[in-house]
């Protein structure tokens, strides 16, 4: 079966689409697909299906469910006090969707990057959610345009980085007039032009920026783009693509697997997770040649197993221009460059003739400023006290206990656990001192110690964003309503269940790249993208678990729950941290 979701509401069975009904089912099947394999209580879809409680309110819900279910049989199903649809691997296209995002980037090669974000979009049939009429159908229909959007323009980036400069210009200005105020497809048209040896255009091109901007909102261009125009008047060499460490095609420069905007840019984990990117001096270079001296590294990286990463590595609290890879055995670049160092280099030209009575004095040249260089902020809870100058804590209730030894951060829950505090529930977190306010990915290891079937415990990776603290979480738990279950919680109306797991270990991740906030699971090898949704506020970072959801009972069936992380990092650029945790000066 075949259920889509990206564009019209479309159910394909046996190769013919599957007539539906009419607006309120079409509104309750794409809610349901929204959050398929989770469990959606009756008040929510409520709430989210009708703009006035229906007449018979639960009896008109029961009855749009009855109708779907003489649809698609048994695939509706019950689920304590709401209903769920369950969907196998590949039938929801927005499942395909996300699962080429996190194939791509976990992707060094932008040729594969490009191809695959080019499949990925060739997924959807026109506007999201086409055709809803519900409540809900706005806000989710924008959270993927916004989702699509920044997906086209990370395939764009790839296109750049492969040296698809000219051939993109026409595809960039149609881009820029349909969304004007997208200023990472501005710097990518202005990047362009000038790689297409077309400098006075580009100038005009961030001109025309600086304009709207004006204009339209009152504002300047963003540093990264202030920046790309000075670095196009110094014609800076760091705006050229890398060269690449094999000989080149006949009649064509190869690229190499990196982007430098005006030597701002982040080379950071996207939507996708692509490994960092750092650019350094080369120490000790002794070649005189003009031009910026360029050295190549190949870095083939491999994860050793968790317990071996728990008993051998020593704790890191602050790591500098640390690459991570995104998946197992993957291949990094690491490009380091003279013309991006921040000192003042000579340069000398070559001695004229003996007979010369003149004699040409060194020339001071001052080289452009690096991009800013990623962090990583881990702990792997070697030792017995938490490191307060990363952490903070949390906890509501009382009876349960979280303690920290040898590589091992434990909360246990025994049966006599007892809700308390603002929330009433009983768990908690501890959270990073350090806030993010740009992109980061944050990732932990967890072990399920001890874990009786149905449980009611939720263990997760948090994202605490804006003065606020709205919570955003990637998860494991176990529950007598959703069972056995990874997913997330990205904002209201966006909680996402995967189809029954039983994982006792794993691997929690929480990403924001361009504004999008993308939660996955690590799953045979590969990284499983659960949700993705919009969110630019400053973030904080957690790690907790606790009763799930709150309003549940605490089954524990006489025994005690045990959940154990380790192996926690946050990669970012620039944190915001309190005195006393800030990274070390490079």
């Amino acid at each position: 079966m075949e259920l889509r979701i990206l564009g019209p509401i479309e159910v394909v069975s046996d190769g013919r689409q599957v007539r539906l009904g009419g607006p309120r089912q079409r509104a309750l099947l794409a809610y349901l697909l929204l959050h398929a394999n989770g469990a959606v209580p009756t008040e929510r879809l409520l709430e989210r299906l009708w703009d006035e409680p229906p007449t018979g309110g639960l009896a008109a819900l029961q009855t749009q469910i009855y109708r779907l279910r003489r649809l698609l049989g048994d695939r509706i199903e019950t689920s304590g006090h709401g209903y769920s649809i369950r969907v196998g691997p590949g039938e929801l296209d927005l499942d395909v969707f996300r699962a080429l995002l996190a194939e791509a980037g976990a992707s060094a090669d932008p040729a594969a990057r490009s191809r695959l974000l080019r499949e990925a979009d060739a997924l959807w049939r026109g506007e999201p959610l086409a055709g809803v009429d519900a409540p809900f159908a706005r806000a989710e229909a924008a959270a993927l345009d916004e989702l699509r959007l920044s997906v086209l323009e990370d395939r764009l980036e790839a296109d750049l980085e492969r040296g698809c400069d000219g051939e993109l210009v026409a595809e960039l200005r149609v881009l820029v007039e349909e969304h004007p105020l997208r200023e990472r497809l501005r710097g990518e048209l202005i990047l362009a032009l000038y790689r297409s040896g077309r400098q006075a255009e580009a100038l005009e091109a961030y001109r025309d920026t600086r304009r709207m901007l004006d204009d339209e909102l009152g504002l300047e261009p963003s540093p990264a783009l202030r920046e790309l125009e000075r670095a196009i008047l110094r014609h800076d060499p760091a705006l050229e693509p890398a060269v690449a460490a094999t000989a080149p095609a006949p009649g064509r420069k190869r690229r190499a697997a990196w982007l430098v905007l005006a030597g701002a840019g982040l080379a950071l984990a996207g939507v996708a997770g692509a490994a960092a990117v750092v650019l350094t001096d080369v120490a000790g270079s002794k070649r005189a040649a003009p031009g910026p001296t360029v050295r190549i590294v190949t870095v083939r990286t491999s994860e050793p197993s968790r317990r071996a990463r728990t008993r051998v590595r020593p704790r890191v609290h602050h790591v500098h221009a640390a690459v991570r890879p995104a998946a197992p055995a993957a291949i990094v670049h690491v490009v380091t460059s003279a013309a991006a160092t921040t000192t003042t280099t000579t340069a000398t030209h070559a001695a004229p003739p003996a007979t010369a009575s003149t004699t040409t004095a060194p020339v001071k040249r001052t080289v452009s400023k690096p991009p800013p260089t990623p962090v990583t902020i881990s702990d792997t809870f070697d030792g017995s006290q938490i490191d307060n100058t990363i952490w903070y804590q949390i906890s509501e209730g009382s009876g349960w206990t979280l303690a920290q030894n040898d590589g091992q951060l434990e909360f246990a829950f025994p049966p006599d656990s007892q809700r308390g505090g603002q929330w009433d529930t009983f768990g908690g977190h501890i959270g990073t001192q350090c806030r993010f306010p740009g992109d980061f990915d944050a990732r932990v290891d967890f072990t399920l110690s001890q874990w009786p079937a149905a449980n009611g415990v939720m263990a997760s990776l948090w994202g605490w964003f804006g003065p606020e603290n709205t919570g955003w979480s990637s998860w494991r738990a176990s529950s007598a309503q959703g069972g056995e279950q990874y997913g997330a919680y990205l904002g209201v109306g966006t909680v996402t269940g995967s189809p029954q797991v039983d994982d006792t270990t794993g691997t929690l991740r929480l990403a924001r790249h361009a504004g999008v906030v993308t939660a996955y699971f690590l799953h045979d090898g590969g990284w499983v993208a659960l949700g993705s949704a919009h969110m630019t506020e400053t973030a904080k970072v957690a790690v907790g678990a606790g009763a799930w959801p709150p309003n549940v009972g605490n089954p524990f069936a006489g025994r005690q729950v045990v959940v154990d992380f380790d192996n926690f990092s946050v990669t970012a650029v620039d944190p915001d941290c309190p005195p006393g945790s800030e990274p070390p000066t490079p």
